[in-house]
């Protein structure tokens, strides 16, 4: 099983958002899927998004550390990702999925 951690909120190990119950599910997910808005919208540092994603983790079951991981880099498609996917890569050495939507007009 995979989960895609795009919910995952500062505060969720003690149990804001979603918390436990979304928790729980990643407890039984064999690969974790943690999705980060590489573009920084809203004035965003990936690199802390990435860093709060695991905290959380961290802080709920540090067991969840040891879980294969990716990252999917999301809206690469957008001008500052680029320069903030190779921020991140210097600081976290992790598989990476770019998620680029080319086209913005769907027919």
């Amino acid at each position: 099983m995979l989960a895609d951690v795009p919910g995952l909120i500062e505060g969720a190990s003690e149990n804001r958002g979603l918390g436990h119950r979304f928790l729980r599910h990643i407890e039984r997910c064999a690969v974790l899927l943690l999705l980060v808005d590489m573009a920084g919208v809203d004035d965003r540092d990936p690199r802390d998004d990435y860093k709060t994603l695991l905290s959380e983790l961290k802080r709920y079951d540090p067991a969840l550390l040891k879980k294969p991981r990716l990252v999917g880099a999301n809206k690469m498609d957008l001008a500052p990702a680029a320069a903030n996917l190779a921020k991140f890569k210097r600081r976290h050495k992790v598989p990476i999925l770019e998620i680029f939507l080319p086209d913005r007009h769907w027919s």
